[in-house]
């Protein structure tokens, strides 16, 4: 698991967006192209409106899961890449039985 990759895919995504308050969805959409852009998921990365989520399936442990989702997160709110309220990344595994493995907020 190459977590530092992930983190400079979500960089180059957020240096490439405009630093204005963009649509929700569409910014879902460009974080679920990078985590799929990655090579890393275990199948392609979904956005639910209905949950208000970005879920991603990864073979990785809930600890490095964790430091993932944190880190992504906190490279959108530096680069002023912002969803509406209640938005999140779902991190599942696919050994989880459908379970998180980690959950964190987006900025809003």
């Amino acid at each position: 698991m190459n977590k530092k990759a992930l983190i400079a895919a979500a960089t180059a995504l957020a240096l490439t967006a405009p630093l204005t308050f963009a649509d929700t969805v569409d910014n879902a959409y460009r974080l679920c192209s990078v985590f799929d852009g990655t090579g890393l998921l275990s199948k392609p990365c979904d956005v639910s409106g209905w949950n208000q989520a970005v879920d991603v399936s990864m073979d990785t442990s809930s600890s490095e899961a964790r430091k993932i989702c944190s880190g992504v997160a906190d490279t959108m709110a530096q680069k002023n890449i912002r969803f509406d309220r209640g938005w999140k990344i779902r991190i599942y595994s696919p050994f989880s039985n459908g379970n998180t493995i980690a959950t964190c907020s987006l900025p809003n």
